[in-house]
Formats: structure tokens, C-alpha cells, sequence
């Protein structure tokens, strides 16, 4: 099959989707075949590259800001637990190249495929690594036995919605523009990371997002050699917000950490005024929450989402689970 077709293959595969984001991982049994982990997307897996957060990041885990827009873990951390390897290192933070073997994440707070907010684009991370794989640090060899994950894509929806939203006319073409051009670049990439050796992904598509214009559809695998696992994210977090209780969240609409005049764009979570006082509020226990900061998840919630993943047939597609998928290509 040709490259082009391949890419057809994949971008056929992906465009019912629309677009992929979000993974929470909670840690489960020795998974020991895999190599490494290699993470690309933006704020939901970063866990250094967009540099510190303040307090109130942190304070669940480690007990001090460590580079994750959370109170504590990420899905980058559960992520790497599934395969029981080492947490891998953010690009910007590697002491050498051989490190690289370990594992990377590429993934930067902000991230997205059209350069919605300015910062580093998934083109640019996939340049990252094929630096490495140039130099011949990462070979076809290992990355055909690592495990990626791709997280991206809500930066690029968020980032028009700010200016003004879609609307059904005359914004039509407009939103199926950008949905394609999104949906290319993550092809795109995919096929990039495919051609140095990749062979193992999970994606994940977009958190439940009630003024996003566009449906996530579910597809079936395609003919193409990539392993995709495609989380519902969608459905889990709709699933989530509206039986929290279930789960043992007493808020899942109200953030754990908000400005004290939400309406304030300006001020956010970590924020404080010239005198150094606080101007958010800060929940006693995020652990009853499923929402941190009005975005991201708290760890709590991230365990929550990832436990749909793991043990309930519902919220994959492309296999009944996240374990049948390790087991299907033994990884």
C-alpha cells in the first residue's frame, strides 16, 4: 500500500471522530513488553515542557507545583503505570539524548495542530522526536515495541470559540474547514510516527464539551497497520457529570479552584493581586471533586475517567477495553 493510500486509510478512519483529546490513567498490573511511552497533545499529559504552575497545583501530589495543570498526577502519570514504566521525562527536561530511550513527553501546556494559542504544535513535537531518530538514539527497532499516546486537538476548537462561536450559518464551511485540517494534521503525524517505527497507539477523543459545534462519531478500525484504541472521552465525562455521586464527587459542575469573580477573565486559579492575596477559592478536599481549575480534571477525577477505560466495555472503541487492547498485541 502506498503512503498516500495509508494516509487516505487514516484520515478515513479519523474523520468521523472529528478530533481526539483526553486519557486518565489509574495504575493497574505489570505490563512488561513495552519499551518506553512517547506522549504528544497539550495541558491534559504536560508534565514539564510548558515550565512551573503555581500554587495551588500540586497540592495533592507532590505537595508542590510540578509542572502538571492538576492538583496532583495527570493522565500522562496513570498512563505510564499501565505499563508499569517510568514516567517519561518532558522533552525540555532531558539531561542527554540517551535518556530518550526511557521515554519522552513531548506534550506542552497550550499545544494544538494549528497553532491556535502559539505554542508548540504537534508538527513541532513529531520534529522533536525525528531529531532524536535522526541521530539514531531512538531506532525503528525501539519504537516499534513503545506505546504512544496522542492527546490534542480541544486548543484548536477552544481557541475559535473565544473570538465568537459556530453557528449552523454562515460559519458551516468555516468549522468543516478547520475540523479537516485538524483531523489532517493528527493523520498527518500519525503516519509520521508510523514511518519511524511506531506501531502502537492509543488516541483519545474530546472531553464533553457542551458549546463545542460538532458530534463525535465512533468508527470502526481500519484496514491500516497502526493499532488505534479510541477512548470515549465524550461519553465518559458525560457519564461522570451526571452521576458523581456514584463515583463519591459532591461537585462536578463547580471547580475545585475558581476566581472569586468567575466573570474575571483575567484572574485564575494561582492568581493574586498586588498584594499578594489570593483571588481564587480553593476547595478543602479536591478529592470531591471532579473539575480542578474549570478545565482540567483533579486526580481524583482523572482516576475516575480511566476506570471507565479500564474495566467497563462502554467507553472504548476498537476493543471492550484498555486491557483487551494490551493483550490483543501482547505490549
Amino acid at each position: 500500500m502506498t503512503t498516500s493510500k495509508v494516509l487516505r486509510c487514516v484520515r478515513d478512519f479519523l474523520k468521523p471522530i472529528l478530533i481526539l483529546i483526553i486519557i486518565g490513567f489509574s495504575s493497574i498490573g505489570s505490563v512488561n513488553a513495552a519499551n518506553a511511552v512517547y506522549i504528544f497533545g497539550d495541558s491534559f499529559i504536560d508534565t514539564g515542557n510548558a515550565g512551573p504552575q503555581g500554587f495551588p497545583y500540586g497540592m495533592t501530589w507532590p505537595g508542590y507545583p510540578a509542572g502538571r495543570a492538576c492538583d496532583g498526577r495527570n493522565e500522562a502519570d496513570f498512563f505510564a503505570e499501565v505499563f508499569n514504566l517510568p514516567l517519561p521525562t518532558p522533552f525540555l527536561e532531558l539531561k542527554n539524548d540517551s535518556e530518550s530511550l526511557l521515554g519522552v513527553n513531548f506534550g506542552r501546556g497550550g499545544g494544538s495542530i494549528t497553532y491556535a494559542f502559539g505554542y508548540t504544535t504537534l508538527d513541532t513535537q513529531v520534529d522533536q522526536l525525528e531529531t532524536l531518530f535522526e541521530k539514531n538514539v531512538l531506532t525503528k527497532s525501539h519504537l516499534s515495541n513503545s506505546v504512544t499516546l496522542i492527546n490534542t486537538g480541544v486548543n484548536d476548537y477552544s481557541s475559535r470559540n473565544i473570538n465568537e462561536s459556530f453557528q449552523v450559518s454562515p460559519y458551516s464551511d468555516e468549522l468543516k474547514s478547520l475540523v479537516a485540517n485538524v483531523v489532517d494534521g493528527i493523520s498527518f503525524n500519525i503516519m509520521r510516527l508510523h514511518g519511524f517505527g511506531m506501531n502502537n497507539f492509543v488516541v483519545a477523543n474530546l472531553p464533553n464539551m457542551p458549546c463545542s459545534p460538532f458530534i463525535t462519531a465512533q468508527s470502526n478500525f481500519s484496514a491500516c497497520r497502526v493499532r488505534i484504541l479510541i477512548l470515549d472521552q465524550t461519553k465518559a465525562f458525560d457519564h461522570v457529570f451526571h452521576n458523581g455521586g456514584d463515583f463519591g464527587f459532591t461537585e462536578t459542575l463547580k471547580p475545585c479552584c475558581y476566581n472569586k469573580d468567575p466573570l474575571d477573565s483575567s484572574q485564575h486559579c494561582g492568581s493574586t493581586d498586588s498584594g499578594g492575596h489570593r483571588t481564587y477559592t480553593l476547595c478543602e478536599d479536591p478529592s470531591k471533586y471532579l473539575i480542578f481549575d474549570g478545565i482540567h480534571p483533579t486526580q481524583a477525577g482523572w482516576k475516575v475517567i480511566f476506570n471507565l477505560y479500564k474495566y467497563d466495555t462502554r467507553f472504548t472503541i476498537g476493543a471492550l477495553n484498555i486491557y483487551e487492547w494490551i493483550n490483543t498485541y501482547e505490549l
